[in-house]
């Protein structure tokens, strides 16, 4: 075939290719693409949602805050979503009904103590607004949930509060991450409050770490 008449049929090619393409584009043609994986040869892996804001919860650039009330009943409370975190934490019974502020954060902004090993994956700042004494039981239902937590990997807990003036610790404990639609979900960690007397306006804080770093399970 003489090469004129080649080259004549690959330009033909193109421009038809070119056409349908711009087709595609502006007259809503329904051309399938090939998908990623066979085009570039990489597999997309499926991301989990972004646990959802809590009612009322104001953000900043360090952290999420929400004020809100213990109940007298127990119940649960939601986590400021904050860095890919969120979810709830349940809690016992608070006698009195309290109101309080949780701070939620995934860095360490206010220079709070490291009270585990490593780098903690999340922090939780509770200010109680007058005194409380917990209950000895909570629902064991919600959780602390976010992409960068692995169902099937345990996740430490350490607390602090300052009563008095002096620094009380509040456990450690570990839980077992399960499955949830946001990611992983580490249960039970309102547990470290559980018998927890609170005799006046006060503050603590909740930090949670990868591994097992204790035998105590929440």
């Amino acid at each position: 075939m003489p090469a004129a008449r080649i080259f004549l049929r690959s330009s033909l090619v193109l421009v038809a290719a070119a056409a349908l393409a711009a087709c595609a584009q502006h007259g809503g043609a329904t051309l399938p693409a090939a998908p990623l994986a066979v085009q570039d040869n990489v597999a997309i892996p499926d991301a989990a949602p972004t646990p959802p804001p809590c009612k009322g919860q104001k953000v900043t650039k360090n952290f999420a805050s929400l004020g809100l009330t213990l109940s007298s009943k127990g119940g649960s409370f939601c986590i400021p979503a904050f860095g890919g975190f969120g979810g709830t934490i349940s809690y016992p019974k608070a006698k009195p009904s309290v109101k309080v502020t949780v701070t939620s954060s995934s860095t360490d902004y206010n220079k709070l103590p490291q009270l585990g090993t490593g780098t903690a994956l999340f922090y939780l700042q509770i200010s109680f607004a007058g005194g409380t004494t917990f209950g000895n039981e909570i629902r064991p239902v919600g959780g602390l949930t976010g992409a960068a937590i692995t169902n099937g990997k345990p996740y430490t807990i350490f607390g602090q509060a300052t009563i008095s003036g002096q620094k009380i610790k509040l456990g450690p404990c570990y839980s077992v991450a399960t499955k949830g639609k946001y990611g992983g979900v580490i249960g039970a960690i309102g547990a470290l409050l559980e018998y927890g007397e609170i005799p006046s306006k006060t503050g603590g804080f909740l930090e949670v770490y990868s591994g097992k770093q204790t035998s105590t399970v929440c």
